[in-house]
């Protein structure tokens, strides 16, 4: 069994420095490199690196194990193909890109490639929605009639060390808005209740943020089984809801992501039943970058893979631009 030795991480922002301790703490015997630019923030961890790169060119010349892609979104295909063609693993972030144009000679090499990439969906991982998937399975509640999926939250709270107007979500050149980074809550919908058959966005910018992209986004869907599908993103409520409702014919079940918990009621029943789910948040990360590992070392398929992070770019782009064809 291959045995992961020296791994690549390209940027050291917040998502980049997560991967770097994710890995610290589950194997700290793998060196880790970085690619950073010159001009990047001083960071503590970089003390820890087996070296850091400042020229892609240079970093290709390591013999790496696989590469971990933590960059703005603009820059992830670009420095995925270079690394690409030298059948390195990949972990690109999500959303793939920014922009569907740049991905099509992406697919063609991967799929001429065969190589390993996971996109970084990290809901997927999660304890509480893979048990969520499995109630869904158990057609507890009859047909779906209606999914209810919103995430409400606020900018300036993300990342309490930083200055929000800079970061990448606030500015539309670095693949910021609430379409893309709250892209989490679109790839588990259509896992779980995909594929759209039809849909419509309405997106707006509050100005309560003073950024220059949408902070509020409302996407409604139907699916091919004639099931309504209502997702609300936002970054501008100074709040906190991250939920899933399902209304069937025979009853309802409620994802919280916040309380932890799956509540389910049944019309049949006069009792409501809750089930928690401790997991803590860190552990999603912990659990997707264990797969990354297994990925490469017991040759398995990734979990989530780039045709399904480029279905979910189209509908970003068809949500941004609704003449754009999907096929």
């Amino acid at each position: 069994m291959k045995k992961i030795k020296n791994i690549l991480i390209i940027g050291l922002g917040s998502i980049g420095t997560r991967h770097f301790k994710t890995i610290k703490k589950l194997r700290p015997n793998i060196k880790i490199n970085l690619l950073r630019r010159k001009e990047s923030n001083a960071n503590s961890l970089e003390k820890e690196a087996n070296k850091i790169f400042y020229d892609i060119d240079d970093a290709l010349k390591e013999d790496l194990d696989g590469v971990i892609i933590a960059s703005p979104s603009p820059m992830h295909i670009n420095q995925a193909m270079k690394f690409l063609n030298l059948n390195i693993p990949l972990f690109i972030e999500k959303p793939i890109s920014n922009n569907l144009d740049d991905c099509w000679e992406f697919k063609k090499l991967v799929k001429s490639k065969n190589s390993i990439i996971l996109v970084g969906y990290v809901l997927r991982h999660s304890q509480i929605l893979n048990k969520f998937k499995k109630i869904i399975q158990n057609n507890l509640i009859g047909n779906h009639l209606y999914v209810e999926i919103k995430y409400s939250s606020y900018l300036p709270e993300w990342r309490k060390n930083s200055n929000y107007k800079n970061n990448v979500s606030s500015n539309y050149s670095l693949g910021g808005g609430a379409l893309l980074e709250l892209s989490h809550e679109i790839d588990y919908a259509n896992w779980l209740f995909g594929p759209f058959i039809n849909f419509h966005s309405l997106n707006t910018n509050s100005k309560e943020l003073e950024i220059n992209v949408e902070d509020m986004v409302k996407i409604i869907a139907i699916n091919s089984k004639d099931c309504l599908i209502d997702i609300h993103l936002d970054f501008c409520y100074q709040g906190l809801e991250r939920y899933c409702n399902i209304y069937g014919s025979n009853g309802l079940i409620r994802l919280d992501f916040i309380k932890g918990e799956i509540i389910t009621k049944l019309h049949s029943e006069k009792t409501t039943k809750k089930l928690k789910i401790s997991e803590k948040y860190d552990e999603m990360y912990i659990n997707q970058m264990q797969h990354f590992f297994k990925c490469i070392e017991s040759d398995i398929k990734p979990m989530v893979n780039v045709e399904e992070a480029i279905e979910i770019l189209k509908i970003i782009e068809k949500c941004k631009d609704p003449s754009y064809n999907l096929s």
